[in-house]
């Protein structure tokens, strides 16, 4: 195959030769063969056929001689067969094997084999025939002659002798040579002029083609004046002119072209100037942008504490008035100022929130989330503070029975996206119900996929303006006329954090019949185990007006063991006490707040007790409060605030038992306090606890507690230690971190109260050189901080704080976390544990080095030690946009970091190599930021590490 391709690479007339050429010279090299081996063939056997006749010649010659034994040989017989031209040697041998006669040069075969048959060898230098003598008897005499008659003859009576002949062929060698010479002298000579003959007309013929093919490929080249040179034979004029032809129209077409490409170029330099302009513009927009963006959430933050602040000490100062005010006019001047306050905190909690969704610093907590109670929870604070005596509608949970009592996932979150709803819904609902719907979509060992529905009977949503629902600072209704306020941010938060857990929210709507709002949440199942309530078996009487409630509470008591008879009007229920059919352990009585209703309830409670002695188990709607009736509420076993929990509503039906003394003759009128309808603090929430025991409990625990205050602001120190003081809390004020470090040098604590922004020293930077002093290594440390979106949590918890409130604070809020850290068993450090688990996994670090704790520990403070230096050269590289260089450097990191445990800051490294080399520095803020933050986990959480072996 290798020459036909090269003779496919030959010019054309080189190709023509060897197809003219070749069949001649494969002619001539055939022939001079032929002529060869046929010439030598016919050489040897002429010299064969001498060395058959000169050896039948001295056999005839030499029989009688070696018959008779006595007669010699004769020698010139001998050299006459000599004569003839290649005889080499001649030998004559007897019967016995012996030489008889010799003549010649020395023998190529001296000891040949001697038969009985004639045998004829081919030696390269020789011809060799040995022929066997005979001892021959003539059988007749010639008649004529008178002599033995050699014609017919007998067989042969015995074996006389032999004759060797040896015909050299040296002259044949040299016949050869000369041969071979003749002939190669004529195939050189026929060839050459065959040769001559085949180029001169593969010339003369390829001639013309070669042309053509120069100027084709002149043409190709661009070299069109080459091509229109072209001259052949008149034979190829009609090519010779297409040719010409062709290469003035290619040469306009480049013409044409390279016009186009000069324009073309020219106006992609003009767009890529224009291009590199606006890419320079829009650098410059974005870093504005991004430096806008951080300069928003420092203002944010700084607001945030500002403004929290200073209503903290307004809130908690309105709590201190509420307590000592008489004045039922100065009580409502106080409530709507705590009631003002709180809305403000609420849209200031709205916009925070809203500018952490879009910086992506809103992060997610995972633990154990009781549904069912976190709906009530949410029903009855909503409750509580939107119901009104004109607004009655019913608050209606609904959980399949496939929904787990306990699931994996944010709580506060949760709680937050339900607020949000189910509060909209009760604004824009004016009678009917709302209904919280929860199924399961899809359920695995890893996974729990809810379904939640808030329907309402509500005033509907055009279906022209459903797209304004999840738009921030966008309302249905725009106008400054509008009937229902608000800053826009509720539902698109709630769309965001929805988003967050994984789920998706849209919304229905009909104006007859309502909104249906309905999302789903992407939780994980908890390892806590459902608890199912223990049967009551008991009788009950339910006098529920509204059918919807009524519905719902019977099948919930039905549920729990309670044989229910629901009755909607108040003769229904004294016939069905008139019947007595079976024992009845109880009567469910449901009031609306009015004057009305709570005389009526206190009548068919005092009839119940004491004709029949059955106890009584009060329900009010919001806004009602029993402490306006002191004597309905003496005669009830429990009071429970609607919508109903079901773990109060338990609780009380489990408990249920006469009052100890009941008078029928005591009036129900109200005490001097303003209009049921106007009251905005709601019922208890529990079963009836009396608050001088819950107070003097709370005082038990917290008397005596040594707590120290650090703030930089005198009304808050002042504010605590108003709230302390009376609970048996013994305060000691600081109003700088350095105050606070050398009171605590110099005193021991039982809780130390931390505010986190502060000039000189920060609460950080004060908790972690504090927790450097032995005696307040395990001593809880609780921040104080109006700063929403400033440290986060884990950067918090890890310099050395336990737990954090946010301004302002809840007076209750803040006693209870004082007497749950002082009570709290275990350490900080086994907190610590577990804060620290995001950031650095000490079982990985150990796996990869076969549990040595010593290497470890090196290998993890060999990364450690560079951080701070990787850091600086992250930022430098950044500013300078040295994209390789900082790929380099967060491939280093990111390699030693597999090797150490670094789980958080390995992840983020991955995720911001991949970024920079797949796009660049393209929106590579927000990732290079989290890894940078990922590095800070690291560092703080470094000095807290417990190794195993320490």
């Amino acid at each position: 195959m290798k020459p036909l391709g090269k003779i496919k690479t030959l010019s054309p007339s080189k190709t023509l030769f060897w197809v003219i050429f070749t069949p001649p010279l494969i002619l001539s090299l055939a022939a001079v063969c032929f002529l060869f081996f046929s010439r030598i063939s016919d050489l040897e056997q002429q010299l064969d056929n001498k060395a058959l006749i000169i050896s039948d010649l001295l056999v005839s010659t030499s029989q009688v001689a070696l018959a008779s034994n006595n007669t010699p040989i004769s020698p010139q017989l001998l050299q006459n067969a000599l004569s003839y031209g290649d005889v080499h040697n001649i030998e004559i041998f007897n019967s016995k094997y012996r030489i008889v006669a010799e003549t010649g040069a020395a023998p190529y075969l001296p000891s040949p084999t001697l038969t009985e048959q004639a045998v004829s060898e081919q030696k390269d230098d020789a011809i060799i025939r040995i022929t066997p003598i005979y001892h021959i008897i003539p059988t007749e005499v010639d008649e004529i002659s008178g002599q033995p008659d050699f014609v017919n003859l007998r067989t042969p009576n015995h074996l006389i002798g032999w004759v060797k002949v040896e015909i050299s062929k040296d002259k044949l060698a040299i016949q050869t040579y000369q041969l071979i010479s003749l002939l190669a002298l004529f195939f050189a000579f026929f060839n050459s002029i065959t040769a001559y003959i085949a180029w001169q007309a593969s010339n003369y013929l390829a001639r013309p083609s070669e042309i053509i093919t120069g100027a084709i490929n002149n043409l190709v080249k661009g070299q069109f004046a080459s091509a229109k040179s072209l001259k052949l034979s008149p034979q190829f004029s009609l090519l010779e002119k297409g040719i010409r032809d062709l290469a003035e129209r290619l040469e306009s077409h480049k013409e044409e072209l390279n016009a186009g490409i000069e324009q073309s170029t020219e106006d992609l330099r003009s767009n890529l100037d224009s291009l590199e302009e606006k890419s320079a513009q829009l650098h410059i927009a974005n870093k504005e942008a991004m430096e806008s963006n951080r300069l928003k959430s420092q203002f944010l933050a700084n607001i945030s504490h500002e403004v929290r602040t200073p209503l903290n000490a307004i809130l908690g100062y309105t709590k201190i008035l509420q307590k000592n005010l008489v004045d039922d006019q100065q009580k409502i001047y106080i409530d709507t100022i705590e009631q003002s306050t709180n809305s403000l905190l609420a849209i200031i909690g709205d916009i925070l929130d809203f500018s952490k969704i879009e910086a992506g610093k809103l992060s997610l907590d995972h633990g154990d989330v009781n549904l069912r109670e976190l709906v009530d929870d949410v029903y009855q604070i909503l409750s509580a503070s939107l119901l009104t005596s004109e607004k009655q509608i019913d608050l209606v949970p609904e959980f399949s029975e496939d929904v787990p009592q306990w699931v994996t996932g944010d709580a506060v979150r949760i709680r937050q996206i339900l607020n949000n709803l189910i509060g909209n819904a009760i604004k824009f609902t004016h009678k009917g119900s709302i209904r919280t719907k929860v199924t399961v979509v899809k359920q695995t060992s890893e996974q729990l996929l809810l379904s939640f529905k808030v329907i309402d009977t509500g005033i509907g949503i055009p279906e022209n303006k459903l797209n304004r629902l999840f738009k921030p600072f966008s309302q249905v209704d725009n106008s400054t006329t509008r009937q229902f306020g608000g800053t826009g941010l509720g539902l698109v938060i709630t769309k965001k954090l929805v988003e967050q857990m994984d789920g998706n929210i849209d919304v229905y709507s009909d104006q007859k019949n309502g909104s249906t709002f309905y999302f789903t949440l992407n939780l994980q199942p908890s390892e806590k185990t459902d608890q199912t309530p223990e049967k009551l078996n008991k009788q009950f009487i339910l006098l529920e007006p509204s059918h919807l409630y009524r519905l719902y509470l019977t099948h919930y008591l039905k549920s729990i063991g309670v044989q229910c008879t629901a009755c909607s009007t108040l003769e229904q229920v004294i016939a069905k006490l008139g019947q007595q059919d079976t024992d009845i352990d109880g009567l469910l009585i449901s009031i609306t707040p009015s004057d009305k209703s709570a005389n009526e309830a206190h009548e068919l409670i005092s009839y119940a007790s004491l004709q029949f002695q059955i106890p009584s188990i009060l329900m009010i709607q919001p806004p009602g409060q029993t402490t306006h009736y002191p004597a309905l509420k003496a005669i009830c076993s429990s009071t429970l605030l609607k919508p109903i929990s079901h773990k109060h509503l338990y609780h009380a039906l489990k408990t249920i038992s006469l009052p100890i003394q009941i008078d029928a003759a005591t009036p129900l009128l109200p005490k001097q306090q303003p209009n049921i309808a106007e009251a905005q603090t709601p019922i208890e929430s529990q079963p009836a606890i009396d608050s001088q025991a819950q107070q003097t409990e709370s005082e038990q625990q917290t008397h005596g507690l040594k707590v120290l205050a650090v703030d930089d602001t005198p009304i808050n120190l002042q504010l605590m230690s108003h709230w302390l003081t009376p609970n048996g809390i013994e305060v000691t004020l600081a109003y700088s971190g350095q105050q606070a470090i050398n009171i605590a040098k110099e005193n021991t604590f039982d809780l130390i109260l931390m505010d986190i922004q502060m000039p000189e020293m920060d609460g950080i930077e004060t908790t972690k050189q504090l927790r450097t002093l032995e005696a307040y290594q395990d001593i809880p440390i609780i921040a104080v901080t109006a700063h929403a979106l400033g440290i986060e949590r884990e950067k918090m918890l890890l310099s050395g704080i336990n737990a954090y409130l946010t301004k302002p604070i809840d007076e209750n809020i803040l006693l209870n976390t004082i007497v749950k850290w002082c009570t709290k068993k275990g350490n900080y450090q086994e907190q610590l544990n577990s804060e620290i688990a995001n950031a650095f996994d000490v079982n990985k670090a150990l796996e990869i080095v076969n549990h040595k704790t010593d290497i470890a520990k090196e290998m993890f403070d060999m990364l450690a030690d560079t951080l701070e230096d990787e850091k600086r050269l992250i930022k430098h590289h950044f500013e300078h946009q040295d994209l390789e260089k900082l790929i380099h450097v967060v491939h280093r990191i990111h390699g030693a970091s597999k090797y150490t445990g670094t789980i958080n800051m390995t992840r983020h490294a991955g995720y911001l190599e991949t970024h920079l080399k797949e796009l660049g520095f393209e929106e590579v803020e927000g990732v290079l930021e989290d890894f940078l933050d990922a590095i800070d986990q690291v560092i703080n959480a470094r000095h807290w590490i417990k190794w195993p072996q320490e």
